[in-house]
């Protein structure tokens, strides 16, 4: 089940458009490497908890490595990764030096099959966004029993 929350952003390129409202998915649990491999071999594997962690410890290092040697390496139903580059323009393509125009390199993930269908497989679960979330523990670690989501800050809150 993804957990999202709904609130309303303005247009970037449009100041004075009214707020729209835009869903943003809430992470419920963030799951560590050893709990991974853990669910991974829990699945009817042949191979143990540390098996499935130190091939995926071996597959980071020999991606990296392809990548940085300028490769695209394609994983199935995983997708495939590349470079990406962010860099700054230079005046003629002789005055370009990587060193000093590329400003960051990244990885770009094309996803597999199995991810294609994730908005068609997905369950929904609207819950309150991070800011009311807040709101509502500073009310209870107070003792109060109720909330006023109609500020725009907590800054405005603590004013009062």
């Amino acid at each position: 089940m993804i957990d999202y929350s709904v609130s309303g952003r303005p247009n970037p390129r449009e100041k004075n458009d009214p707020h729209k409202y835009y869903a943003a998915p809430q992470v419920s649990e963030n799951v560590s490497m050893d709990e991974f491999c853990r669910h991974i071999a829990s699945h009817g594997s042949v191979y143990g908890r540390a098996d499935v962690q130190s091939v995926l410890a071996q597959a980071v290092d020999c991606l990296r490595e392809m990548l940085l040697d300028g490769k695209q390496v394609s994983l199935g139903d995983l997708g495939s990764f590349r470079i990406g580059l962010r860099s700054k323009g230079a005046i003629t393509a002789e005055d370009f030096n990587p060193l000093t125009h590329i400003k960051s390199v990244h990885v770009n993930w094309t996803p597999g099959t199995q991810f294609l269908s994730l908005k068609r497989d997905a369950e929904w679960n609207l819950v309150a966004n991070r800011r009311a979330q807040s709101l509502l523990l500073k009310a209870i670690s107070k003792g109060e029993t109720n909330v006023d989501l109609s500020k725009e800050t907590d800054e405005e809150e603590e004013a009062a």
